[in-house]
């Protein structure tokens, strides 16, 4: 791997942030997105889904009422990161359960990201990782790439990865030649994004206590994620 950069060598003014779920923000380029902003980068923040499946089972929190919570958590740690007062969109999808592309919804999803897209004008897009090991990470992928290609923009991207180390199968991970790992120096503001992960309560917290089959982060996922080192996937071999 190269040596981490300094983040303000990155030369994109415009960014656009792609989120699966509130807390992928945080946890994918939440030290990156706090430097930028600071340096008077613009960001749109895209949630695409409503994040309301990670309690199926609890009774004191029912999916309408669990989605709202995490919008108003996605909200708090956009305000931690620096980005609170710039755009940000929810497309609100269902969670876990997003339409299969080529449907009604894909395409009205597809639709708004496109339009998103046109008024952001991003030249890098912060993406999940193509063949992150959860379904939602993999489609919002593929719903942006198909959205820039119909846009007919061609920003860079980086790709974040959230569960390729821990639950990754060899497929999973990039070919040879397929990619190159590109780090930066997040070590100033670690604890900023440590602060933007630990504001999505419902997912870091035992918050939700009547589902034991609810998903909750645990301590080692964070750890790995909130280091001084934040790591993105590019095209192609490195320079």
């Amino acid at each position: 791997m190269n040596e981490p950069r300094e983040p303000r060598t990155l030369t994109a003014r415009s960014i656009l942030i792609v989120a699966p779920h509130a807390d992928d923000e945080s946890l994918g380029c939440g030290g990156l997105a706090t430097i930028l902003a600071a340096d008077g980068r613009q960001f749109h923040t895209l949630f695409v889904t409503d994040g309301g499946a990670s309690h199926r089972n609890s009774a004191t929190w029912p999916r309408a009422a669990l989605a709202a919570k995490r919008h108003r958590e996605a909200e708090d740690a956009l305000a931690i990161l620096g980005l609170g007062t710039m755009p940000r969109s929810f497309l609100g999808l269902p969670d876990a359960d997003l339409p299969p592309d080529g449907s009604p919804g894909w395409n009205a999803a597809r639709a708004r990201v496109v339009e998103i897209l046109a008024d952001a004008a991003p030249d890098l897009v912060l993406l999940p990782w193509r063949r992150d090991p959860h379904s939602d990470h993999r489609a919002a992928w593929h719903l942006v790439t198909q959205a820039l290609e119909q846009a007919g923009l061609s920003p860079a991207r980086m790709e974040y990865a959230i569960w390729l180390d821990e639950l990754g199968a060899p497929e999973d991970h990039p070919r040879p030649g397929e990619m190159h790992r590109v780090s930066f120096d997040i070590a100033d503001v670690v604890e900023t994004k440590r602060a933007a992960v630990a504001a999505h309560l419902s997912q870091t917290t035992a918050l939700i206590d009547d589902d034991p089959d609810g998903f909750m982060l645990d301590a080692a996922t964070i750890a790995r994620l909130t280091g001084p080192i934040e790591s993105y996937w590019q095209d192609g071999e490195a320079d």
